[in-house]
């Protein structure tokens, strides 16, 4: 009994050496070189980045969307707002973001690894005014009843 029971593991090795997958196995052991990271992007974030107190949607009917947003150099995303919460990070390059306030512009710049809550019910649109494309990860928080992007 005892010697099976040494032969086991021996055969398991065996038989992921042979069908290619031991270096799989291997890379899952507490023996690999490197750590895993964390980089924290947003901690519990309770505003926007307008300052303004945010809830998700109360509904029998949630929906999460995300995407990945292309702005070649010289476009701009249109004038428009958000009806349910939306997380944003700057994948690549400089938006620069004018939001319409109480009658007055006001104008924000994020950069690669920015990442933010966009304002609710704000109007807002974002420029690339550089040479080089922008790509935004867009995660929307909704409902049914909700637009995630309305357009002016």
């Amino acid at each position: 009994m005892q010697k099976s029971s040494t032969l086991f593991p021996t055969k398991l090795v065996f038989f992921f050496a042979i069908c290619g997958l031991l270096p799989a196995v291997a890379s899952c052991s507490n023996s690999t070189p490197g750590e895993i990271g964390s980089e924290i992007l947003l901690n519990k974030e309770a505003k926007t980045i307008l300052e303004e107190s945010f809830n998700y949607p109360v509904t029998d009917n949630p929906e999460v969307s995300s995407s990945i947003i292309t702005l070649p150099p010289g476009a701009q995303t249109g004038w428009h707002l958000h009806e349910a919460p939306m997380y944003a990070y700057v994948l690549e390059g400089t938006l620069e973001v004018t939001y319409k306030l109480d009658g007055t512009d006001k104008k924000n710049v994020y950069k690669k690894g920015e990442a933010i809550m966009e304002g609710l019910y704000t109007p807002h649109n974002g420029v690339n005014n550089t040479g080089k494309p922008v790509k935004i990860l867009v995660v929307n928080f909704g409902s049914r009843d909700l637009e995630n992007s309305v357009k002016l």
